[in-house]
């Protein structure tokens, strides 16, 4: 069986510098808690056990006297409160998620409706959503909107998305909200705040995949990076997401000579390795 990785895989630089900055500020200040996972991957999550960080699910399990805010960002609500609680803040926000955060705040200044193409559920989404402020509509399905309790206002609409989601389906939703809204509003402004390093991922994965006879996506199943991952393969060739070696079972890969093997944006050298020589020893 011959093994092939992508050009272009595992832990993005938001991630990889959120772990660097974890790894100081654990150094600093001994243990640390960090507010919601810093990334959803259960392997990163128990490498970073290891040096004494920890997870709180929610402000009222903080104990302090350090809070490390995870690379999906939050709203400035969560901030403010953090602020006055006295913790010192470790933000190891993603850029490119403050760049979206960023221009939503904007909007909503501006006056516009934001419309964030995202699973409402997800960190990276709430926050954006906190600032839209009450101007945020957060979906998945552009039909949404006509049974909105926020519908778009005369004076604009805005149209961003959740860093993590495929090109492909940002347009289309794009292209429909405008569809809709068009006919009411007097401006529609369009951002594309899709992470590139994603968008390299995607690319890459979906070149590969072209070539082999299935591929193995790395990475946790509540990672929205890698889901998309796996979506983008699953259209060209058979796939397969396993977020540790374990869950390789060689009967699936029976007869396949060329397995491709890419992994999500949060996915620890470790695993990627460990996967590998699975697949190699098979």
């Amino acid at each position: 069986m011959h093994v092939e990785r992508a050009r272009e895989l595992g832990l993005c630089f938001g991630v990889r510098r959120a772990v660097n900055m974890l790894r100081d500020s654990a150094r600093t200040y001994g243990s640390l808690q960090t507010l919601g996972p810093l990334a959803h991957n259960h392997v990163l999550l128990q490498e970073l056990e290891a040096l004494g960080v920890t997870t709180a699910n929610s402000p009222s399990e903080l104990t302090g006297p350090a809070v490390v805010v995870s690379a999906h960002g939050v709203g400035p609500d969560t901030m403010s409160l953090l602020t006055e609680r006295g913790f010192t803040i470790v933000d190891t926000t993603c850029p490119n998620v403050g760049r979206a955060q960023h221009i939503a705040a904007e909007m909503a200044r501006d006056g516009f409706t934001i419309v964030i193409f995202g699973d409402s559920a997800h960190t990276e989404v709430r926050g954006l959503l906190g600032w839209a402020g009450d101007r945020g509509i957060a979906t998945l399905d552009a039909s949404a909107l006509e049974s909105s309790r926020t519908p778009p206002v005369p004076a604009g609409v805005g149209i961003i998305s959740q860093t993590t989601q495929r090109v492909e389906e940002f347009t289309a939703f794009a292209q429909r909200v405008c569809a809709t809204v068009l006919a009411v509003s007097q401006e529609v402004r369009i951002v594309n705040t899709l992470c590139d390093a994603t968008l390299r991922r995607q690319s890459a994965a979906a070149d590969l995949a072209r070539t082999v006879d299935a591929m193995v996506v790395i990475g946790g199943h509540a990672s929205a990076n890698t889901q998309r991952l796996a979506e983008t393969c699953a259209t060209i060739v058979e796939t397969y997401l396993v977020e540790t070696a374990d869950e390789i079972e060689e009967a699936l890969l029976r007869g396949k000579k060329r397995i491709g093997l890419t992994a999500g944006a949060s996915t620890p050298d470790s695993s990627i390795r460990e996967v590998e020589s699975r697949l190699r020893a098979l």
